[in-house]
């Protein structure tokens, strides 16, 4: 296989792993944060005190003891389920990034293995060509 071939797959393969670690990066904007670390804690916290607040203020008689159990019940359902949102987010972002990390070591692997196996030149243009069906270049006009 000529030197000039190896150097472009080498790119190639550079171009595929820096575009995978981009997407690794890709990160939430900073609103998306402070409503998920601030707004969305706040707002639990503060369905579930009005719910409690109601839900002490219910007195044994009357017809509107019926109504006042019901707003109380679904405020403190309204803030059981954005903690439940708040958990499942931190959940799932920190599942996505094990598993960004693990394929991504994965794919370093196959990379690896890839530019040290002596293949035949056309193998290796198909799989260029196959990789830039996946992943197009911006360089492309």
């Amino acid at each position: 296989m000529s030197y000039w071939l190896k150097a472009r797959l080498r790119a190639t393969f550079a171009i595929v792993k820096d575009r995978l670690d981009g997407m690794e990066r890709a990160s939430e904007t900073r609103m998306q944060r402070l409503f998920y670390v601030v707004f969305l804690p706040l707002g639990a916290v503060a369905n579930l005190a009005l719910g409690l607040i109601v839900l002490t203020g219910l007195r044994p008689d009357g017809e509107l003891n019926w109504l006042q159990l019901g707003t109380g019940a679904l405020c403190c359902v309204i803030a059981g389920w954005l903690a439940a949102s708040t958990w499942s987010k931190a959940y799932w972002k920190r599942s996505m990034a094990r598993q960004v990390a693990t394929w991504g070591r994965i794919a370093d692997a196959i990379f690896t293995w890839v530019e040290d196996a002596p293949l035949p030149a056309d193998a290796l243009i198909r799989l260029r060509s196959r990789l830039e069906e996946v992943v197009p270049t911006t360089e492309k006009s």
